[in-house]
């Protein structure tokens, strides 16, 4: 477009005078103050928003359903065995008690029929030592032992035992009766003594009344001096002979005095010796005792039973004749008659804020939140201590949640099932959003000047 252009006097350029378009600015910049005012008003009432506005904080752990008393058991076998028959299919509700799977109990009943026997002969063994001990007529056994006495192995015990009884008495009434016998041969020697002393005795006096007839008569010349000295060494060894036999009256009697003292101290030396043999005998009962014990702990244990009512899970099949190691997991029960709770996952971060008490809201994963809206719970328990998960290489608390049962009633189609994931939303209570936002900023803030 050609601009007509004046030269003025003076030689200097003169532009045409403005056109009716440049009058618009003043309105444009109306507009931009409106913009910039509505913009600031905006920020303005977003930040006292922000900042006075009550937002719902919640803290977010995943975990899964389980049963309130710990979840599935494993059944395990203390001492393991020889697999004999399994009486029980996976998935099968089974009863607490109900016997699962059965051992072979060959070994363990030999054991235990072996130390059974042991026992009850120990207790015989102590009946009769306890019987000679006391000088009893015939051992009074325990009525542990006379209670089984239908048992054809006891009836044995107990016969062997009063047959060794009777033995032993039978060997001291024979001990008794020699000694018995040297008695009454003494008796009967002292009495032979006694005649002869008294014969003796007679003798004597007919000698010494001869001998003083005689020596009145060797006094008068009438007799020989040698009949005299004869006669007095008849009398003189007849007085010896008294005393010969009187020394053996005394030696008869000590004979017959330790007869019966021998005889006396049989009874007794039986009796010390019942005495010294029954504490060991009483310590090996208390033994064996204790051993049947864990024999029976054992045998009851033959038959692995369920430890709670529930359903049969991964069941590890063995073939019967196979071998179950010591300590070796078999099966898991799941339970069914338990409260089903959720056990969750805490971040280390949120422990300070959650307590037992606290609302919570569960999701369960499985059904979709359209269906299924998010249901109430309450946070029941939490770990005194850090977990730590090697597999995942992840530290968390556990929080156990329940779910309040009205809102189960209110949806009878949510089935509760041990293992079903769920994600929880423990309620912290309201914060503003600017709280939200700035916080970890100045918490970040205030930990670096820390460190520096």
């Amino acid at each position: 477009m050609n601009v007509p252009v004046n030269l003025s006097r003076g030689g200097q350029l003169a532009l045409p005078a403005p056109s009716g378009d440049i009058g618009a600015a003043p309105k444009v910049k109306g507009s931009l103050r409106v913009a910039f005012v509505s913009i600031a008003l905006f920020i303005l009432a977003f930040s006292v928003w922000a900042w006075a506005a009550p937002l719902n904080s919640a803290a977010i752990a995943s975990g899964y359903l389980e049963a309130a008393g710990g979840g599935r058991r494993t059944v395990q076998h203390l001492e393991g065995g020889i697999v004999r028959e399994f009486l029980v299919k996976e998935g099968q509700f089974v009863r607490a008690g109900q016997p699962l799977v059965l051992l072979d109990a060959t070994q363990s009943d030999a054991s235990d029929a072996a130390l059974r026997s042991t026992f009850y002969g120990l207790l015989a063994q102590d009946a009769r030592l306890d019987a000679e001990r006391r000088g009893l007529r015939a051992p009074v056994y325990p009525v542990e032992l006379t209670a089984q006495a239908s048992d054809p192995e006891i009836r044995d015990i107990i016969q062997t035992s009063n047959e060794e009884f009777a033995s032993r008495q039978r060997g001291l009434s024979e001990q008794a009766q020699i000694y018995t016998q040297r008695i009454g041969q003494t008796y009967a020697d002292i009495r032979s003594s006694e005649a002869q002393i008294a014969s003796l005795s007679d003798q004597g006096k007919l000698l010494a009344d001869e001998e003083m007839g005689v020596n009145m008569l060797v006094d008068e010349g009438l007799e020989r001096k040698s009949r005299l000295l004869a006669l007095q060494r008849q009398r003189a060894f007849v007085t010896g002979e008294q005393g010969k036999l009187t020394n053996a009256l005394d030696r008869y009697r000590n004979t017959i005095g330790e007869s019966r003292a021998q005889m006396a101290s049989l009874r007794s030396q039986m009796a010390a010796e019942a005495a010294a043999q029954q504490p060991e005998v009483q310590l090996k009962i208390a033994e064996t005792r204790e051993k049947m014990k864990v024999s029976r702990d054992i045998r009851s244990r033959q038959q692995i039973v369920s430890p709670i009512d529930g359903r049969v899970s991964n069941l590890r099949l063995i073939t019967p004749g196979g071998v179950l190691g010591s300590g070796q997991p078999v099966l898991d029960i799941v339970p069914t008659s338990e409260k089903i709770v959720v056990s969750a996952r805490l971040k280390p971060t949120d422990v300070d804020v959650v307590h037992e008490g606290l609302q919570a809201e569960v999701k369960l994963t499985p059904y979709k939140a359209r269906v299924i809206p998010n249901l109430f719970g309450t946070v029941r328990e939490v770990s005194p201590d850090a977990i730590y998960d090697k597999d995942a290489n992840q530290i968390y608390y556990k929080v156990i949640v329940e779910i309040s049962p009205e809102q189960l009633k209110r949806y009878p189609s949510v089935k509760l099932m041990s293992g079903m994931p769920a994600e929880v939303f423990i309620d912290l209570g309201s914060s503003s959003l600017f709280s939200m936002f700035f916080q970890p900023m100045i918490d970040s803030f205030n930990r670096s000047f820390r460190e520096s």
